[in-house]
C-alpha cells in the first residue's frame, strides 16, 4: 500500500496514495516479489458475482480427530502429523492472509488487503461473520498504508456505533502478533473495565473459532478462556515436566489490557497497542496518555517498532474534568497525514480516518452504500426531534456527516444553542475575522486638552491588550464628550457600551485565579444591522496590577465616549473612575437587571448587579441572542467557552459572563431628551412685503 508498485493500481483514501498490484497478482510479504495467484469468483454471472464466505472443507474435522489421534500416540522423536491435503489448504489460507486475495464483485475485481481477508473469513463476530463493505475495504487499504509507512506510528479513527470497529482492532492486535516471535500487544479503552471487555470480546472470543492453523499454542494456566492476558507459549508447568519443555519453541508473544491511567504502559515495549473509545476517555488525558504510548511504539534508536490503532465513536461525554473532552480534539488535529513536520511525521505520529455516517447503511449485494438513502433518512430522523435542540444534538453526534458534526457540542451540557454555535465557530474557521491588537493611552493635544488614542502592541504586550473588529480609522471622532458641572460625560451612550467581569484581589499576574474580561460593544443600528448589536472589541488577561486593567477600560469609554459597567463585587473601579473625574463614564445598574418590585427602592450603584433576577436576566437574553444573533460572535474563543459554560459555576468562565453583562446593557434602553413641544425660536411669515411681478 506504501510503496508504488508497477502496473498495479492507485486509490486515494483521506489524502494517502495507496497502491495495489496488478489484478490477479500479490506481492509477497517476504520477498515483495509479485507472484499471479487469480481472481476467485462464485459465478461465471456478474449479477451473481459478490464476496462470499467459504467454510471450512467438509473433510477438515476428519482430519483434525486424525491429527488429535496421532498426537496422543506420538513419541518425542516421531515427526509432527502430516497431511498432504491439509497442509496445502493451510499454506493457501495462509499465503491470503498474510499477502492478500482476489475476487470478482459484479464484474469488477477487487483487492483485498490480508487482514481485511481474515476478518471476513474468519474473524467471527457477534452476528457470525462480517459483510464485505466498500468503506471497510478502503479501511483496511488505509490501515495497511500506516503498517508499511516507516514514519507512521498507526491510525486514528472516529465512525459510528456498531460499524465494527471493536472487532477490527481485536483483529489488529492478534494478526501481527500471533505470527511475530516475541512481541506484545496492549488494550486501554475509557476505563479499565471497558479494555477487559475489548480482550474478551474482540480478542479471546473470535480467537477460539479460529481453525487450529491460525490459532497458535498458548499458555492454558489462565484458563481456556483467559480473562487478564494471553501468552502465545507453552503452559506453565512445575517440577521436572517444566525443564523437558525449556527447548522447545514457542512463539513467547503476549496481548493483554491495562488501566485506563496516562502511565499503565509506561517503559513498556508495544508492537501493537489499541487505544478503544479515545474520544470518550473519562479517566485520562488521553493526550497526555499517547505521549507515553508513543515511546513504547520506538526502539532505542527512534526508530518505530509498533503500530498504534485509536478509535472512537464521539458522543457525549460522561466527565466535565478539566482537559478531557478537549484532549482526543487536540490529538486528532495532530495526525492530519496532509500536515508532516520536516521528520516526515505528523505532530502524534498518528495518521487519522473518518467514516462519515453517509456511507455507514443500506448497503447493496456488492458492498456498495445507497448514500443518497441514507441521507434522505438521517435528514429525516433529526426532523423528527428538531423541536428538541437537545436530542438533535445528540443524534447529530450519534450518525456524524461530517467531522465537524463528530465534535460537535453536547446539547445536554449547554445552557446555549450548540448547533448555532456549532456552525458559527466553522465559519469562523473557514473566513477568521481580523482582530486588531490595541491598547489605548491617554495624550494631549496643543492646546494641552486631553486625548485618548489607541496604539499597536508591543511584544511585551502580548497577555494584555485590545483586540478591536471595529473600523479604528481617521474617519471616526473619538474623544466626544459633553459636560455635566465641571464633569464629563460620554454623549454616545446610545452607541457603545463596556461590560467588564473583574477578578478580585488587588494583585494581578498568573498565578491567581480568574482573568479579568472586558466586552466593547455597539448597539443596534436599524441602519446596519450586520455590524450592529454585536461585540466589537474584548480585552482579556490579567495584568500585573489591577489598575491597568481600569486604566484601559476608562480610556476605551474615554475614546469611544461611552459607559462602561463593571461586577458590582467591589466599588475599586468606582474609586478608580473618581479619583480621575471620570466617575459619569461608569453606568448605574441596567433597570432590567432590577425586578420590578424593587425598582423603585433599589439604589442604582454604579456597576452590574450580581443579584439572582440579575443572574437570571443575564443568561435569559444571552440564550435568547445564540438562537438569533449567533452569526454575530466573532470571537472562536467566546464560542468554545460558551460551549462549556456552567451557569451554577461561572468562576472558569469569565469571557462568556462579561458577554452575558454585554447583551443586557446593549439591550438596555438608553435615555435620550424627548424633543420639545415648540421650537425655542418661533418663526412668524413677513406679511408686510409684496412681491411684484412685471
Amino acid at each position: 500500500m506504501y510503496l508504488e508498485i508497477t502496473k498495479g493500481r492507485k486509490f486515494n483514501i483521506q489524502g494517502l496514495d495507496c497502491y495495489i498490484p496488478p489484478e490477479g497478482f500479490v506481492s509477497d510479504i517476504k520477498t515483495g516479489i509479485l507472484e499471479y495467484v487469480g481472481i476467485d469468483s462464485r459465478s461465471n454471472i456478474q449479477s451473481e458475482q459478490y464476496w462470499e464466505r467459504k467454510p471450512l472443507p467438509a473433510w477438515y474435522k476428519q482430519k483434525m480427530k486424525a491429527e488429535d489421534a496421532y498426537n496422543k500416540k506420538k513419541k518425542e522423536d516421531d515427526p509432527p502429523y502430516y497431511d498432504e491435503q491439509l497442509e496445502e489448504y493451510t499454506q493457501k489460507e495462509w499465503s491470503r492472509r498474510l499477502n492478500g486475495y482476489w475476487f470478482m464483485n459484479n464484474g469488477e475485481a477487487v483487492y483485498l488487503t490480508g487482514s481485511h481477508y481474515t476478518f471476513l473469513q474468519w474473524w467471527q463476530i457477534d452476528i457470525g461473520y462480517g459483510r464485505f463493505r466498500i468503506p471497510d475495504l478502503e479501511y483496511f487499504y488505509f490501515l495497511q498504508y500506516c503498517i508499511e509507512d516507516p514514519e507512521c506510528m498507526g491510525m486514528i479513527e472516529i465512525t459510528k456505533r456498531r460499524f465494527g470497529k471493536t472487532y477490527r482492532a481485536g483483529l489488529f492486535l492478534y494478526e501481527y502478533v500471533t505470527r511475530t516471535r516475541n512481541a506484545n500487544a496492549g488494550i486501554q479503552s475509557k476505563t479499565g473495565a471497558d479494555a477487559k471487555k475489548l480482550f474478551g470480546k474482540a480478542v479471546i472470543a473470535p480467537f477460539k473459532k479460529l481453525p487450529r492453523f491460525f490459532r497458535p499454542e498458548y499458555d492454558m494456566s489462565l484458563g481456556v478462556t483467559p480473562k487478564t492476558e494471553i501468552r502465545f507459549q507453552q503452559t506453565n508447568v512445575r517440577g521436572k515436566k517444566a525443564e523437558e519443555t525449556l527447548d522447545k519453541e514457542e512463539l513467547g508473544s503476549i496481548i493483554d489490557h491495562q488501566s485506563a491511567d496516562v502511565v499503565a504502559y509506561d517503559g513498556q515495549k508495544l508492537h501493537r497497542y489499541v487505544g478503544d473509545e479515545t474520544g470518550k476517555t473519562v479517566e485520562c488525558n488521553v493526550y497526555d496518555r499517547h505521549d507515553v504510548v508513543r515511546y513504547c511504539l520506538l526502539d532505542d534508536e527512534g526508530k518505530i517498532i509498533g503500530k498504534a490503532l485509536y478509535t472512537t465513536t464521539v458522543e457525549k461525554m460522561e466527565s466535565d474534568k478539566d482537559g478531557v473532552q478537549e484532549a482526543f480534539i487536540n490529538l486528532w488535529n495532530d495526525s492530519d497525514q496532509m500536515n508532516k513536520g520536516e521528520n516526515g511525521r505528523t505532530s502524534s505520529g498518528l495518521y487519522r480516518f473518518f467514516m462519515t455516517a453517509d456511507r455507514a447503511r443500506n448497503f447493496n449485494s456488492y458492498g456498495h452504500p445507497d448514500v443518497e438513502k441514507t441521507i434522505k433518512e438521517i435528514l429525516a430522523d433529526r426532523a423528527s426531534v428538531s423541536h428538541n435542540l437537545r436530542a438533535l444534538s445528540n443524534r447529530i453526534k450519534k450518525e456524524a456527516r461530517t467531522i465537524q458534526e463528530a465534535f460537535s457540542t453536547d446539547g445536554d451540557k449547554c445552557i446555549f444553542n450548540v448547533i448555532n454555535i456549532d456552525k458559527r465557530d466553522e465559519a469562523l474557521k473557514e473566513n477568521p475575522v481580523y482582530k486588531r491588537k490595541v491598547v489605548f493611552e491617554a495624550t494631549f493635544d496643543k492646546d494641552d486638552n486631553r486625548l485618548v488614542r489607541w496604539r499597536d502592541i508591543h511584544s511585551n504586550e502580548k497577555s494584555f491588550h485590545w483586540e478591536i473588529t471595529f473600523g479604528l480609522t481617521p474617519d471616526f471622532q473619538p474623544n466626544k464628550f459633553e459636560r455635566e458641572g465641571s464633569l464629563k460625560k460620554p454623549s454616545r451612550t446610545n452607541e457603545f457600551c463596556i461590560a467588564i467581569d473583574g477578578y478580585g484581589n488587588n494583585q494581578g499576574g498568573r498565578k491567581y485565579g480568574s482573568k479579568a474580561s472586558a466586552w466593547l460593544g455597539r448597539k443596534y443600528d436599524i441602519r446596519d444591522p450586520d455590524n450592529t448589536f454585536k461585540a466589537i472589541g474584548n480585552l482579556y488577561g490579567r495584568p500585573q496590577e489591577k489598575s491597568k486593567l481600569h486604566e484601559q477600560v476608562m480610556l476605551a469609554a474615554e475614546y469611544f465616549s461611552c459607559q462602561a459597567w463593571f461586577e458590582h463585587n467591589s466599588d475599586e473601579y468606582d474609586t478608580y473612575f473618581k479619583d480621575r473625574g471620570k466617575r459619569l463614564y461608569l453606568g448605574t445598574y441596567p433597570l432590567s437587571t432590577i425586578s420590578p418590585d424593587k425598582r423603585e427602592s433599589t439604589e442604582r450603584h454604579r456597576g452590574f448587579p450580581t443579584t439572582p433576577f440579575s443572574l437570571t436576566r443575564q443568561n435569559d437574553v444571552t440564550i435568547a441572542y445564540f438562537e438569533n444573533y449567533c452569526h454575530l460572535i466573532d470571537w472562536p474563543e467566546l464560542l468554545n467557552n460558551a460551549k462549556k459554560y456552567d451557569p451554577y459555576n461561572r468562576t472558569s468562565f469569565d469571557m462568556v459572563v462579561s458577554f452575558e453583562m454585554l447583551i443586557v446593557c446593549l439591550m438596555e434602553k438608553t435615555n435620550i431628551p424627548l424633543p420639545p413641544k415648540s421650537p425655542l425660536i418661533k418663526v412668524y411669515p413677513n406679511f408686510g412685503i409684496q412681491a411684484v411681478y412685471n
